[in-house]
This record gives structure tokens, C-alpha cells and sequence, in this order.
């Protein structure tokens, strides 16, 4: 078993963005957890291009971080590497956006799939503006059984903290499942919440920000799993 660690947090760090800081702490908490070293390097996505197996081949998993990206596509390049890999990939708020849309483009050949967040009049709306405005908000989330968010949970209902705007299309949902995207989690309305690539073994991403209730004695389960199937 491994010692220590390297995650590559595909991301745009800035240090006045809480949710980001929570991403470094939130993981540091889980790896004092199991005790183990971790290694968590911000890589920008203005630094992922066409070669992106360049930049993050080395790393031994991969982190979808929260917040808006200065490049769109180089956030998809460093998801869509990540996926391929079949490394273990974890993705929150925005982190759970990317990781549809690059499904969405490179998985089922949507090319031009995207988002309300930047082009509200295309046909190929993948995600579209949620119905609730759940920003700031905690949020009950239901978990289906036979699930890796479940194994992970152990739980059927959690409370998580969500600060994201936009969420699957339903119009989408789905042809996303039947191409092998497994919604693992809604939240009371049925709208999707946690994502699974069962075939990738751990790849799991969650439109709520898990590492915004982790602490140093209690850290978040779903980052306490990434970490172990990364050990594993």
C-alpha cells in the first residue's frame, strides 16, 4: 500500500474563494485520517492543452475543484485525461458540471454539449439553470442503494451544502444513464445530485461541496473514500 499520494486538482486556485481553501483543508483532513502523505497540487487550466498527459500523468488521481475556470476547455481536457486514466477522479459543484459536459462531448459525441452558465440558447443544453436556487443552502440529498456514493455514505439521507446554480438538463438525464452515467443521488425534487462512472471503478462527482462541512476530527466521508480507493 502507498504511503503517500499526488492529486492533481484541476482548478483555477484562488485563495479568496472559501470553497477552494475548504478543498486543500478538506482533503488534508481525510489524509491525517488514514495517515497518509498527500501531495495536493492546483493544476490551472490554463496550463492544460492538447497534451495534457504532459502534465498529469504523474498524479495518482484527480480532483474536479469547485469554482468557475478561466478555461472551459482545458478544465474538459484534464477531466476527459482523468477519465481515461481510470484513476481516481472526485468532482465537486462545478467539478460534478465539467465532468457531464465532458462526458456529454467526449463519451457520446454531443460536441457542442454545454451549459445555461454559457450559451442559454443552444440545443445541445446538457445543463440547464436549476428549478430551486440552492446557493449557500443545506439540502437533504437521497442516495440509491447498490451505489458507490451509498457504500461510501453508508446511509440513504445526508445533509450537504450546495452553492451551484446549474445542474443536469432533465431533457438529458436520460441518455446520459443510458450511455453509462449512473445518478446516484437527488435531492427531494429528483434532480440529480451525485454521478457515477461505474465502469471507471471510483468515479464519483457531487453538485454539493462535500468538503465544506469536513474538520480536522470529522473529516467528510466522501473524501475519506477517495482517498483509500487511491491507496488501493
Amino acid at each position: 500500500m502507498k504511503s503517500s499520494i499526488r492529486i492533481a486538482i484541476i482548478g483555477d486556485y484562488d485563495s479568496n474563494r472559501l470553497r477552494q481553501t475548504e478543498t486543500t483543508k478538506g482533503l488534508e483532513h481525510a489524509a491525517r485520517k488514514i495517515g497518509v502523505k498527500l501531495e495536493a497540487v492546483w493544476v490551472p487550466t490554463t496550463q492544460i492543452g492538447i497534451k495534457s498527459e504532459e502534465l498529469l500523468s504523474d498524479f495518482d488521481a484527480y480532483f474536479g475543484a469547485p469554482g468557475a475556470v478561466v478555461s472551459l476547455e482545458g478544465a474538459l481536457r484534464g477531466i476527459k485525461f482523468a477519465r481515461e486514466s481510470s484513476k481516481p477522479y472526485l468532482g465537486t459543484c462545478a467539478g460534478f458540471q465539467y465532468a457531464v459536459l465532458e462526458f456529454a462531448r467526449n463519451a457520446m459525441g454531443i460536441e457542442k454539449a454545454t451549459s445555461a452558465e454559457f450559451d442559454p440558447n443552444s440545443s445541445q443544453l446538457v445543463l440547464s439553470e436549476l428549478s430551486c436556487q440552492i446557493a449557500g443552502k443545506k439540502m437533504t440529498v437521497r442516495i440509491l442503494p447498490d451505489t458507490l456514493a451509498y457504500k461510501l455514505y453508508g446511509a440513504r439521507e445526508v445533509t450537504e451544502e450546495h452553492y451551484c446554480h446549474y445542474g443536469i438538463n432533465p431533457q438529458f438525464s436520460s441518455v446520459l444513464q443510458q450511455e453509462g452515467m449512473k445518478i446516484s443521488a437527488t435531492d427531494e425534487a429528483g434532480e440529480p445530485r451525485v454521478i457515477e462512472l461505474p465502469s471507471k471503478g471510483f468515479y464519483l462527482a457531487t453538485l454539493f461541496v462535500p468538503q465544506s462541512s469536513s474538520t480536522p476530527t470529522h473529516p467528510h466521508p466522501l473524501l475519506v473514500g477517495y482517498l483509500k480507493a487511491i491507496l488501493n
